[in-house]
Order: structure tokens, then C-alpha cells, then sequence
């Protein structure tokens, strides 16, 4: 077996999602998460990680240590909000 080795995991996914898409609709409302998925994964990027997995209005991103995913989440909170 290989060497074990510690990661530090990013769950993001988008607050209110299902309430915009009743209000925007499913076209309006795919768009927007589009893009909030689009800078999660540049987030993560830009911070080292990788995004493993992007589901629905979500992303799970690995990161060699702790501070690496703490500064993509503020990268990711900062520019959706």
C-alpha cells in the first residue's frame, strides 16, 4: 500500500438555492448557480486545491492543509457575496 496522506476537505455549496429557483425559474436560476459554481472552482484552484466532485448547486474541493481551504472559502464567500 502507498504512503497515507492528510488533505483538508471544502464542502461549498449555494445558500438558497432551491428558493431561487421557484422565484428566477430553472433557466434564470441554473445560470446564476453556474456562476457561483464556476468561482468556487476557481477559488479552490487558486488556493492550491482540487475539486473532486460538483453536483447540483455544490463542490467538494481537497487542499493540502487547512489554511490553503480556509483562504478558498473566504476567496469563495467574498466573491459571491
Amino acid at each position: 500500500m502507498g504512503q497515507d496522506q492528510e488533505l483538508a476537505i471544502l464542502f461549498a455549496d449555494v445558500v438558497g438555492s432551491t428558493r431561487l429557483f421557484e422565484v428566477l425559474g430553472d433557466l434564470a436560476a441554473r445560470d446564476k448557480v453556474g456562476i457561483c459554481l464556476e468561482i468556487m472552482r476557481r477559488a479552490t484552484e487558486q488556493h492550491g486545491g482540487s475539486v473532486v466532485k460538483a453536483m447540483g448547486d455544490e463542490v467538494m474541493s481537497t487542499f493540502s492543509d487547512c489554511g490553503a481551504a480556509v483562504d478558498a472559502a473566504v476567496a469563495m464567500q467574498t466573491a459571491i457575496s
